[in-house]
């Protein structure tokens, strides 16, 4: 499950029912972990030792790191404990009683794990155990980090929009606006849709069986074509996800849409500060162009391309902001892109693995499949 967390996978397990052992899901064994961490570097060392140096020069970019300030690092670190502090509010928007600092530890934990062991929503399972182990109710802890997934892509649809609304109003027209004129107009159409069935559904029980048979009759449909046979129960499925989640995003869906969609513009502006702080002026990308760039690529990367979001976000916002400036500003782009690379993406990594150490003081740092069956039993007794 964004990233960003562009860097997790959303979740896709339902809330267990009384009697079901099963935890959002299983841990990966160690050498399934060491191979996806493994594949992380791997994807890294392309994009960064082979792709980029033949379109960078390397040399610009560490004179801009070389030129970096005390103030200026320190200038960061207090943006990015705001982002990460804004991005926590999801949490605590969806799971009640959740603490703002406890929330905001669950995000790094869920960035900084989903980074460094990516594919599948292991992850999530991680959340859920330490959730639980905050005392969580197995509803909340599992309802609330389902729903995260889904309001959190919504959110990163809904972004492209805002950008297109800022570059009419500034006047800016970055070149070559054609194809992101037209993904921003699909994303915030996809975003309206999908809410509008997510609310309906919520809502109605009569739009939850429409809605259920509209979507059977495109898989027998599509099975036709395939000549398959057999599928799941989607009425069943429909109905399982409104009365497990339907009643958590009547009571906080609107609250969760904002508060996630202030997280987005909080990394915008760590991305707008870092490139300023290495040199690229205001006048060379203005920043409704960088938002645009941003929003841009936190739609494309919805889909996960790269193994734990490495890399691939990089290439994108290189690419995108060095078309918009020219190619005489690519090596302080690729700095301020690392800059804030370094800060959204690598350094939850550390934290989340020195959380875990912490929170879960005398088990494991990592949950066991005994662990997670142990306190699925619990909440289901």
């Amino acid at each position: 499950m964004t990233s960003d967390v562009r860097s997790g996978d959303p979740p896709t397990a339902a809330v267990p029912a009384a009697g079901d052992e099963e935890p959002i899901t299983r841990p990966p064994s160690r050498r399934a972990a060491i191979l996806r961490t493994a594949l992380v570097l791997g994807v890294l060392a392309l994009v960064f030792l082979v792709i980029l140096p033949r379109f960078v020069d390397y040399g610009e970019v560490v004179a801009a790191f070389q030129s970096l300030t005390l103030p200026q690092l320190l200038l960061m670190m207090v943006l990015v404990a705001g982002a990460w502090l804004v991005a926590g509010l999801l949490f605590w928007a969806l799971v009640p009683g959740l603490s703002l600092l406890r929330a905001t530890e669950g995000y790094l934990i869920l960035s900084g794990i989903g980074a460094s062991v990516p594919l599948g929503p292991w992850n999530m399972g991680v959340l859920w155990v330490v959730m639980r182990g905050w005392g969580v109710s197995i509803r909340s802890a599992t309802s609330g980090i389902a729903l995260y997934g889904v309001i959190n892509q919504l959110n990163r649809l809904a972004i492209p929009l805002f950008a297109l609304v800022f570059l009419g109003l500034t006047g800016t027209r970055p070149a070559d606006n054609g194809w992101a004129t037209v993904i921003a107009v699909l994303s915030a159409v996809i975003m309206v849709v999908a809410t509008g069935i997510l609310v309906a559904v919520a809502r109605s029980e009569r739009v939850a069986d429409a809605i259920a048979r509209m979507i059977e009759r495109a898989r027998d449909w599509l099975y036709a074509r395939l000549k398959r046979t057999g599928g799941a129960d989607i009425k069943a499925a429909v109905h399982r996800f409104r009365d497990e989640l339907g009643e958590l995003l009547r009571q906080r869906g609107v609250l969760a849409m904002t508060v996630g969609i202030l997280g987005q513009f909080a990394w915008c502006i760590v991305l707008i500060v870092a490139l300023r702080i290495v040199g690229v002026p205001g006048d060379v990308l203005a920043p409704s162009a960088v938002l645009a760039v941003f929003a841009l690529v936190s739609v494309i990367t919805i889909i996960p391309i790269a193994p734990g979001g490495a890399g691939i976000p990089e290439i994108l916002y290189i690419a995108g902001l060095s078309a918009i400036a020219g190619p005489q500003w690519e090596g302080l782009i690729t700095a301020g892109v690392m800059l804030f690379r370094l800060f959204q993406w690598f350094l939850p990594i550390p934290i989340a693995w020195v959380l875990l150490k912490v929170v879960r003081r005398g088990h494991p740092t990592l949950p066991t499949t005994s662990e997670l069956r142990a306190y699925a039993g619990d909440g289901a007794a």
